[in-house]
């Protein structure tokens, strides 16, 4: 059986996931799970990186960069989607 996306991104805990690439979190999520935190993909001095704890998904209100849990991976790292997808599922799953 193949491993979807959905059932992938559905796996990590976004939290846990944000934290270990060194994200640090500031002040408390609101109603809707998101939060604020540096960008680590521009040179941030103040937050403008919006993560949802709840489904892993970012907008960075700096760089303009926006998408899901895959594409952050992807981004961070400089790899293509493939790679990105496949590095989430060994480290994460």
């Amino acid at each position: 059986m193949r491993l979807s996306a959905e059932t992938l991104k559905a796996g990590i805990d976004p939290e846990k996931y944000y934290s270990a690439m060194g994200i640090a979190f500031k002040g408390k999520p609101n109603g809707a799970g998101w939060i604020m935190a540096l960008c680590p993909l521009h040179g941030d001095k103040d937050p403008s990186l919006s993560i949802n704890l709840k489904h892993g998904g970012f907008a960075c209100f700096g760089c303009g960069e926006k998408g899901d849990l895959i594409k952050f991976h992807s981004l961070l790292n400089h790899m293509q989607f493939a790679d990105a997808f496949n590095d989430l599922a060994r480290r994460f799953l």
